[in-house]
């Protein structure tokens, strides 16, 4: 088996049978990937129509209880027997070319694929990555430390499954939304390469929930990655200075501004030049 495609299901049944089809016909022309489905609201029975289940094996786990995404992200990685992987929500979407044109990039010396993708709102779609400064502006440590993770969703990657580190495995957040921010920031330590598939091969779909448009939640899961870098002792310590200023000026600084960004003056410059290059402003 190659590729694993893992994808924890929360009340989801709503979702499940266009992903299926999704998935179906981005692996038409393979023989080689599994889809590993973590049921983690296991008071509901997951319910899908069987027949859409074409071109992969489909695996289904049961947690005994919630477990959050984090922990179930793992569970299915665990029972993976892919080479690499790809994290794909329940509600999101790949493109027909996105698992040939991913794999096509991931050579012996990769260990992500970044594909571009669209980044669906209340009115309309728009690419994540305006062009491709901004899309290896990504693949770069400086700005996950300084700014904010420029990766919207870990759907967007083809990863390695032996270049992800075990610190991520065996620590867990409780909160959800930052767990793939934790998962970049342990690569980076670890010197990971990324590269750029500058196809769109991915799309995140508005539903209106999103864990990632609530601020405070987010904001509870980024501290929580705080936390358990602090516990790593071969996590960079400069590297978790300025990632924490970063955190917790872009937190406070909605409460007074001027105040905060004269103590964070590096970090509001960065994030101006940042927000230059994510606009697309700035390009090659």
């Amino acid at each position: 088996m190659e590729i694993s495609i893992i994808t924890p299901i929360y009340k989801g049944n709503k979702y499940l049978n266009q992903y299926l089809d999704n998935v179906s016909k981005a692996c038409k022309n393979r023989n080689d990937v599994e889809v590993i489905w973590i049921n983690d609201s296991p008071e509901i029975q997951i319910e899908y129509d069987k027949n859409l289940v074409k071109n992969f094996d489909l695996i289904i786990i049961e947690n005994q209880r919630n477990m959050g995404i984090h922990k179930s992200r793992c569970i299915g990685l665990n029972k993976a027997a892919g080479k690499y992987v790809l994290f794909l929500d329940q509600d999101d979407c790949i493109s027909e070319n996105s698992i040939d044109t991913q794999y096509n990039l991931i050579k012996n010396d990769v260990d992500i694929v970044l594909g571009n993708g669209l980044y669906e709102n209340e009115e309309a779609s728009e690419k994540i990555f305006k062009n491709k400064f901004s899309q290896d502006f990504a693949t770069k440590k400086k700005p996950y430390i300084l700014s904010r993770n420029f990766i919207i969703s870990p759907g967007q990657c083809l990863i390695r499954r032996d270049s992800i580190p075990r610190y991520w495995l065996e620590n867990n957040l409780e909160y959800n939304g930052a767990d793939d921010y934790l998962l970049w920031l342990l690569m980076f330590n670890k010197q990971c390469r990324i590269v750029c598939n500058y196809d769109i091969v991915y799309i995140h779909k508005y539903t209106g929930n999103n864990v990632s448009l609530d601020d405070e939640k987010m904001f509870n899961s980024q501290l929580e990655v705080i936390k358990y870098l602090e516990k790593n002792d071969k996590y960079n310590r400069k590297d978790l200075k300025n990632l924490k200023k970063a955190i917790l000026y872009k937190h406070n600084y909605k409460k007074n501004f001027l105040i905060e960004t004269l103590k964070n003056l590096d970090i509001f410059i960065y994030n101006l030049y940042y927000r230059l290059v994510w606009r697309g402003y700035i390009s090659k």
